[in-house]
């Protein structure tokens, strides 16, 4: 029992040293004058009190290997690296020591002498700019090594931001001329989006446009985020980090908004899904403005945790409603999939970086960069060509309503004429039907209506025959022995303009007869076929086109009724459709083996507010007016459809060419 004992307190006692890991190997400085990366070389010790010094660090027993680079996300903890440095006999001796991630707080670099004391250099955000080592954008430690021996540094990091980070060793003039390079890259991106905000402040002020609007506040949230997250103000300005913490919270948090509503725009959502479009907006202003008040109380990783966690699966949802439009035919979804889907996968790589998902490298640190510039150049060009889509779209409709307004007042100008001279005649009559025209109208309106068109259509359809009438009579009595070919001529004039009234009159007291009593129906089985047939037949060859489907072969009607009704119908088209154009007769079965009969004809549209009063009696429309007829017409059709049990409808009323009716009867 002794001896187990023994062996157990022996075992306790060195379990720490057994724990900890063993380091890897020494990272060699070449002589080739190339940078070298630390992933792989170091270990990691975490510190969540932050009270460790570089002895008590070093002689800590929770060291791990760290395969990679610096990979921890958002954490409070104090990281502590451990890294064995040996310079190559012929390699430089100035070399610099660099952080790929330009925003973290505090950087601590212990370098362990041949004496065993601790030299110590320190920046980052949390340190004024003017006590940095070497003034750069990212923290930079500039170090003179001795050939030959083996270093062992000490590199403590703390960030309320996330702790993502590459090391690597430079040599120093490498460094410098790479330095001048970036700054070189950085400059043309951002003159290049200086360039971009002031051509749509320019743009958006002559336009107003809404899509020109959100894309300027959208590409200045991205701008100042990245030029924040990469230090360039910072550094330039000699920003305090209490100044440019708040800053870059608050734009990624503005950023949440101005995206959201951005890409709404860019699928057109607000037409196509308003409800859920105001929802998205209301979850990103509400997650924006927490996340904004967070990061003032000095909360930044988690309002920016709650920006991000939003962000992703408004990221998810976006990508899949755009998918699901591109399926079925949407052109904007095809180009919001390409242009936004840079950008996202860009900061979704960037985001898993941060959360030490992914490690930092060239692909990972720049992802989000690059993204979001492909993915502004793409949005310019395709707010151009909006733009330039709009500017064509307004010209072609300002052209056609020039073509429209030109028509118009031609046809009003004819018009005008036209009812000057029709006015001047009916000045006499309406002044002596004045005093019983309002004795009407205080009774009944519909009377007065139907009185007004009644003494219209006898005013113009009966003037002109009895001038004919008149003028050849005269002709007749002051030449009786003229040539006897001009007498047969003046006489078939007299029997014309004859027949002209006498239908006139025959329309009239047949609606007469419909009105005063329903006696007249009398229904009976008939072939619809034939029943249509036969009246189709009275008009020339070539004028009517008629189109068979599938009939009743009986229909319970009045025969004699339904040939009105369709003579009417014809009739009416006849007259308003174009000599050189075929009325189109269409009949169908409608419901439980009733009939549809559909009469189409090419013509003028026709007023909006004379559609209601078509079916009226006696009434006529501007068209009409100068053209035969009663106006009893479409009258006697809705009339003899009531009879029946039916309806007849106006089914186009010629916005595009062509003017139709339908009349419906039951079975």
């Amino acid at each position: 029992m002794r001896f187990l004992l023994a062996i157990l307190l022996l075992f306790t006692a060195l379990h720490p040293l057994a724990a900890r890991a063993a380091p890897p190997a020494p990272l060699l400085l070449p002589d080739t004058g190339q940078q070298v990366s630390a992933s792989g070389h170091m270990l990691l010790l975490r510190d969540p009190q932050g009270e460790l010094g570089p002895a008590g660090a070093l002689a800590s027993p929770g060291w791990r290997a760290l395969p990679g680079a610096v990979s921890a996300g958002y954490t409070d903890d104090v990281l502590w690296l451990l890294l064995d440095v040996r310079r190559a006999a012929d390699a430089p001796d100035d070399w610099v020591l660099r952080f790929s991630n330009a925003v973290l707080d505090s950087v601590r670099l212990y370098r362990l002498d041949g004496e065993g004391h601790w030299s110590l250099q320190e920046a980052g955000a949390a340190i004024a700019r003017d006590d940095w080592p070497v003034d750069a954008r990212q923290v930079v430690f500039p170090l003179r090594l001795n050939a030959g021996t083996t270093e062992r540094w000490l590199v403590r990091l703390h960030s309320k931001k996330s702790m993502s980070t590459e090391l690597s060793v430079w040599p120093r003039a490498a460094f410098d001329e790479s330095s001048r390079r970036e700054y070189l890259y950085y400059g043309l991106q951002f003159g290049t989006y200086l360039l971009l905000i002031l051509f749509h402040i320019f743009f958006w002020r002559m336009t107003r446009e809404a899509h020109s609007g959100w894309y300027l506040l959208y590409v200045c949230t991205s701008a100042t985020t990245e030029a924040f997250t990469i230090a360039i103000p910072q550094q330039i300005f000699a920003m305090p980090n209490w100044l440019s913490d708040p800053i870059v919270g608050m734009s990624l948090c503005m950023s949440l908004a101005v995206g959201t509503r951005f890409s709404s725009l860019q699928l057109e959502l607000p037409e196509l899904l308003p409800r859920v479009t105001r929802w998205l907006a209301w979850i990103s202003c509400v997650v924006a403005v927490a996340g904004a008040c967070l990061v003032l109380r000095g909360k930044y990783g988690t309002g920016v945790l709650a920006v991000q966690y939003t962000a992703l699966p408004l990221i998810v949802l976006f990508i899949g409603t755009a998918s699901w439009l591109s399926w079925r035919g949407h052109r904007s979804a095809r180009a919001f999939l390409l242009i936004f889907g840079i950008f996202y996968a860009g900061a979704i790589i960037s985001f898993l970086r941060n959360m030490g998902v992914l490690p930092p490298n060239f692909w990972t640190n720049h992802a989000a960069t690059l993204g979001a510039f492909v993915h502004m150049m793409l949005m310019s060009l395709r707010l151009n060509r909006r733009y330039a889509d709009l500017r064509r779209a307004k010209d072609l409709a300002q052209a056609e309503a020039v073509r429209a307004v030109r028509a118009l007042n031609e046809r009003l100008e004819e018009q005008v004429l036209l009812r000057t001279a029709a006015l001047q005649q009916e000045i006499g009559r309406r002044a002596a039907l004045e005093g019983e025209l309002r004795e009407a109208l205080a009774v009944e309106t519909r009377t007065r209506e139907e009185q007004q068109d009644f003494v219209a259509m006898v005013s113009h359809e009966f003037h002109t025959p009895l001038a004919i009438i008149n003028t050849t009579a005269q002709q007749i009595a002051r030449n009786p022995a003229a040539v006897w070919e001009k007498t047969l001529q003046r006489c078939q004039n007299l029997r014309e303009a004859s027949g002209r009234m006498t239908a006139l009159v025959d329309e009239y007291l047949s609606a007469d007869r419909m009105e005063t009593s329903a006696a007249t129906f009398r229904p009976q089985s008939c072939d619809p076929r034939k029943l249509i047939g036969a009246v189709l037949a009275e008009w020339p060859e070539g004028r009517v086109e008629a189109h068979w489907g599938v009939l009743p072969a009986q229909l319970q009607c009045d025969p004699g009724l339904l040939r009105v009704a369709l003579r009417n119908l014809l009739s009416n088209a006849d007259r308003h459709a174009p000599q050189v154009s075929a009325i189109r007769v269409q009949a169908t079965m409608h419901g439980d083996a009733g009939l549809q009969v559909t009469v189409s004809n090419e013509g003028d549209p026709l007023p909006a507010d004379e559609i209601p009063r078509l079916f009226q009696k006696y009434f006529r429309g501007r068209i009409a007016q100068h053209k035969p007829g009663a106006g009893l017409g479409l009258y006697l059709v809705q009339r003899i459809a009531e009879l029946h049990g039916g309806k007849v409808m106006l089914d186009s009323a010629g916005m595009d060419g062509v003017i139709s009716f339908s009349l419906q009867l039951p079975a």
